[in-house]
């Protein structure tokens, strides 16, 4: 069994959730925070931004912790933290996402209409999270643990 540690930036611009989308053709098709897996000695903040950066061209300054959730599929458990963005810089691309990550098709705002039908992850991003956003994240949610089906 693997463990690892996870970090994503949650956007928001004018009332709306920046997302990526995770797409193969036949395996997976869903829209998630950008974020990836911690590197090296960096921390949860520091892996947000990188991440951030190289998944949207965006530069972020991030505030504190908004949810954490833990994932578990054959093989590997990791905790995810999202991290709430106070500002950000920079225009909107995927030019600098890794080589290898060719599942990393599109990144776009969304409002929380535009997310109807769409696979969102963690689902919380759906309904949840608007509320949250109104009320300022009085609190850090926990979110538990969702059983996944590795891609």
């Amino acid at each position: 069994m693997r463990y690892g540690i996870s970090a994503a930036a949650l956007i928001v611009q004018q009332r709306e959730l920046l997302l990526v989308n995770h797409k193969k053709n036949g395996q997976y098709d869903f829209w998630v925070p950008p974020g990836g897996k911690l590197q090296g000695h960096e921390s949860i903040f520091d892996c947000a931004q990188r991440e951030t950066m190289e998944e949207t061209g965006l530069s972020v300054a991030l505030d504190r912790i908004i949810y954490i959730v833990e994932y578990a599929e054959p093989g590997y458990h990791f905790c995810k933290f999202f991290i709430r963005c106070k500002t950000f810089d920079g225009h909107l691309t995927l030019a600098n996402r890794e080589s290898e990550e060719t599942f990393l098709v599109n990144a776009r705002f969304f409002s929380k209409m535009d997310m109807d039908g769409l696979d969102v992850r963690p689902t919380v991003l759906k309904n949840q999270f608007w509320d949250d956003l109104e009320a300022g994240f009085p609190d850090t949610r926990y979110l538990g643990l969702e059983k996944i089906k590795s891609h």
